[in-house]
């Protein structure tokens, strides 16, 4: 019984340092190179699409057992070498999924920043409200400044939510 135990607490202990996941907030600094994003973005559990490097690059979830309620993918945008912006989008069938998603990313992303007005002004003069934004809630890390879009769904990603990234120093 005593062995039983012990490995429950092995298995519990070693859950604890799986790092982030394909649900946490994207934590990650714009700037770097294409080998320390794809690395990154391993890390929350996306893995590199392996085609010619572009200005665009997908990273699917990687492979994962269990059920989905949607499909999320991130695109990572580079200038040449560099990492300049990163977007998650999240599909989802269910509007009321979709939503309940928005409000848990939305609650977890609030734990790393708080809610900024001055962010939120700063997506709009830059002109980076998505198509179909419902509702928005934009934060700042230093010069980045994050968004999580819940979307009606357009083409052509026909996504619900969008968390974008991107280095939007202040004036």
């Amino acid at each position: 019984m005593r062995s039983i135990t012990h490995l429950a607490m092995i298995f519990v202990g070693l859950g604890g340092c799986a790092g982030a996941t394909a649900e946490a907030p994207l934590t990650m600094k714009l700037g770097g190179d294409r080998a320390s994003t794809t690395k990154v973005l391993r890390q929350h559990q996306y893995c590199h699409q392996e085609l010619p490097p572009g200005r665009y690059e997908n990273y699917p979830r990687c492979e994962r057992l269990g059920p989905e309620w949607g499909e999320s993918w991130v695109t990572a945008v580079f200038d040449k070498e560099t990492l300049v912006e990163i977007r998650r989008w999240e599909r989802f069938a269910d509007d009321g999924r979709a939503t309940e998603r928005w409000n848990q990313l939305v609650a977890d992303r609030m734990k790393l920043s708080p809610v900024s007005d001055e962010a939120m002004a700063t997506l709009r003069a830059s002109g980076l409200l998505q198509a179909g934004t419902r509702a928005m809630k934009a934060y700042r890390d230093g010069d980045l400044v994050i968004g999580v879009y819940l979307l009606t769904p357009t083409p052509p990603e026909d996504a619900s939510i969008l968390e974008r990234i991107v280095s939007l120093p202040r004036k």
